[in-house]
């Protein structure tokens, strides 16, 4: 990533640092360029995409090319900033500090203001940027704005292919055959070349001498002994020190305590290029070091396979499927080289998985994406590309459980062309293994983009508790049979649309990252998520909390998150890339609501016809369901109101999961379409989210019967 320090340094930008900034902001990262009028900052800041920048000056160009973005949109940007004929308002404190102050929340990597040299920068101005450690440069006006956008732009690209040249290297090296030892001292070695830096992996049982790069890096990093005997014996996960100008890096290896500690020190920051090395490292290291206990090779490839594996999973669940492609490549030739798959989520005892893992990938040769859940001990999850398969399956089309696979379904074929039952090659395999084994069931996904990998694996879980209450134990996600089918689908995509525009201002990166995130974080604990995502629970939560920002809704809540969960069905049902892109309401006076998108004939008889199964139980399932939602889907208050012991309203909504084949007690999908079933039917009150008009109350949500 170029930093502040980087752009400074290169002669062409002609940018200079005021005094005494260089010293606080020459490492900051920069991921752009704006410019903003400092004018509008009273609430909103203008800001010029750097597109419509003119090369000849360097200056905003006029016309329709400037949008309006609030003051976040500035974080880790270099921002260009006007200071108006005689400095300005950047010549008086007030106005110097109202702007710079603004700056600093917004997190901006730095400000840029014309000038041919620091003294001519305002006194004022200088004073605001030391006072709220902002970092402030001056640029040349002839220095074209654009070309410093290209240059970021120019940068970040280098950064890239280098990431991808690492890992190729990682690759290349856990490929290479070998002993135990002489693995582990490959991966030492690349590493401390590759950070520039001294690296030792002490604290394996086998060999109490440490793995070191160079040959003195022990005693280079004897400063951190201490603190890695905590990180050993696991009361740090991981630690950062600085020993007399030495910064150095912990981090635990494994599951097993004590753990092996990798230490990495050098005297640079450690910058995200230098953090990603030491992670990837420490993961490859984890089953080399395990094979170095075991004394067995074939192990350690397996686990290293294995660990690709999930992070080729990883990869596609954060929407990153061309980097996810070419990482499988080190797999299987070709493995991913597809637009469309299926996910399928194999349950069995967490005691057989591993058995389990090496049989399935066996009978499906190579054919698909076989991993290890990282969340659930119990589950196996494959990814099954279509790769003659034509264009994805829309979601309203795709095929429910069908018959036991047997010999009149067909030999399946090895390119996943779909049977006449619904399952494609790999799932009829794959069934196999359930109907022989009564402890097994399979969930399947219908045929998705690649791309809305986090979406087919929220639905495969969904077709898992179905299957566990079918006779075959297997089940493919039955689309027709869930409320988003039942909407009006332009009304819907409107609808959805302008919930989730807010998400359209986020990077592409960005954006897939939040989706993956929403479509795990709404279906899943924020551990679960977290452990499939391959991020920290923190960061699922921070997601979570900027996207109920970004949209204003309560996430905490289960009102909230059924919204956006109907939101993001009704776009993946409308688009390819999983978010609604469609034009604003035709009545701007009135755009659509969400009692609108509820008000259908055909969301009023899915409703009814769902929640007419809790008749086929004698007690008042329904009741306890209602009250259950209404009291934000807690057992102990349903209790009290209800008057029930818990164990006995438990029971009701196990009773009404079985009726309704909707997982309620662990959460997800299920709630959320019960819960606006109760909506469509007036039983269960729904406010409009906030920036839309509030709904009217439930007695309006549904048309007259």
């Amino acid at each position: 990533m170029p930093t502040v320090g980087s752009l400074a340094g290169m002669a062409e930008l002609a940018m200079e640092f005021v005094a005494g900034t260089a010293e606080r902001g020459a490492g900051r990262a920069v991921v752009g360029a704006a410019c903003a009028d400092p004018a509008s900052l009273a609430d909103v800041a203008g800001v010029t995409d750097v597109t419509d920048v003119t090369e000849s000056s360097g200056v905003p160009a006029s016309g329709g090319g400037t949008e309006v973005a609030e003051l976040a949109e500035f974080a880790e940007k270099l921002v260009r900033i006007e200071l108006g004929p005689g400095g300005g308002w950047a010549a008086e404190p007030r106005g110097a500090a109202r702007v710079v102050s603004r700056f600093a929340a917004a997190r901006a990597a730095a400000l840029a203001v014309p000038a041919e040299r620091p003294g001519e920068v305002p006194a004022a101005l200088a004073e605001a940027a030391a006072r709220y450690g902002v970092v402030l440069l001056t640029v040349s006006a002839g220095t074209s704005w654009l070309r410093i956008a290209q240059v970021i732009g120019e940068e970040r690209l280098r950064e890239t292919r280098e990431q991808l040249a690492d890992l190729e290297q990682l690759l290349t090296l856990v490929r290479e055959q070998g002993p135990p030892d002489s693995r582990a001292e490959r991966l030492v070695g690349w590493l401390a070349r590759t950070v520039g830096g001294a690296v030792t992996l002490t604290g394996t049982r086998s060999n109490p001498e440490p793995v070191a790069a160079p040959a003195g890096a022990p005693q280079l990093l004897a400063g951190a002994r201490r603190t890695a005997e905590e990180v050993a014996q696991g009361r740090l996960a991981s630690a950062s020190i600085d020993d007399g100008g030495l910064r150095i890096r912990l981090t635990a290896i494994g599951r097993q305590r004590p753990f092996p500690v990798l230490a990495v020190g050098r005297t640079a920051p450690f910058d995200a290029r230098s953090r990603a090395l030491i992670a990837h490292t420490a993961e490859l290291l984890a089953p080399i070091l395990r094979l170095r206990e075991a004394g067995a090779d074939r192990d350690r490839l397996d686990e290293v396979a294995a660990a690709l594996r999930v992070a080729v999973f990883q990869l596609l669940m954060g929407g990153e499927v061309t980097l996810a492609q070419r990482t499988a490549e080190g797999l299987s030739r070709g493995l991913l080289d597809a637009e469309t798959a299926r996910v399928y989520v194999l349950e069995g005892p967490a005691a057989e998985r591993d058995r389990l893992a090496q049989e399935c990938a066996a009978a499906t040769e190579g054919q698909a994406l076989v991993v290890r859940c990282p969340a659930y001990d119990q589950h196996l999850i494959i990814v099954a590309p279509l790769k003659d398969a034509g264009p994805a399956v829309p979601r309203r089309a795709t095929a429910a459980a069908g018959p036991a696979p047997g010999p009149e379904t067909g030999a399946p074929n090895r390119h996943g062309n779909r049977h006449e039952n619904g399952w494609d090659a790999v799932g009829t395999t794959l069934r196999g293994f359930v109907a022989r084994h009564p402890e097994r069931c399979l969930g399947g996904s219908a045929a998705l983009p690649l791309a809305q990998t986090a979406g087919s694996y929220g639905d495969a879980a969904r077709a898992l508790a179905v299957a566990r209450l079918q006779p075959d134990r297997s089940a493919l996600y039955a689309a027709e049979s869930r409320l988003v089918q039942a909407l009006a689908p332009d009304t819907a995509a409107v609808w959805a649309g302008g919930l989730l525009r807010p998400l359209h201002a986020l990077s592409y990166a960005s954006l897939d990252q939040m989706l993956g995130t929403l479509h795990l974080g709404l279906e899943f604990p924020a551990t679960s998520a977290a452990k499939i995502l391959g991020v920290s629970r923190n960061t699922v939560r921070a997601r979570l909390d900027r996207a109920a920002g970004l949209l204003g809704l309560d996430l905490g809540g289960l009102r909230g998150r059924a919204v956006l969960h109907l939101a993001l069905q009704a776009c993946s049902v409308a688009g390819p890339d999983g978010l609604c892109r469609t034009s604003p309401s035709p009545d701007p006076q009135r755009p659509v609501r969400l009692v609108d998108v509820l008000s259908g004939a055909g969301a009023r008889t899915w409703s009814e016809a769902l929640l007419r199964r809790l008749a086929e139980d004698g007690r008042d399932l329904r009741g306890t369901l209602l009250t259950w939602l209404a009291a934000d889907a807690s057992v102990e208050r349903t209790a009290r109101q209800l008057d029930l012991h818990p164990q006995t309203v438990r029971e009701h909504l196990r009773s009404a999961e079985r009726l309704l084949q909707r997982q309620l007690l662990s959460g997800g999908g299920g709630v959320y379409e019960t819960a606006l079933a109760f909506a469509v039917l007036g039983e269960l009150e729904f406010a409009e989210p906030a920036g839309l008009p509030d709904s009217p109350g439930p007695a309006e949500a549904s048309p007259p019967a």
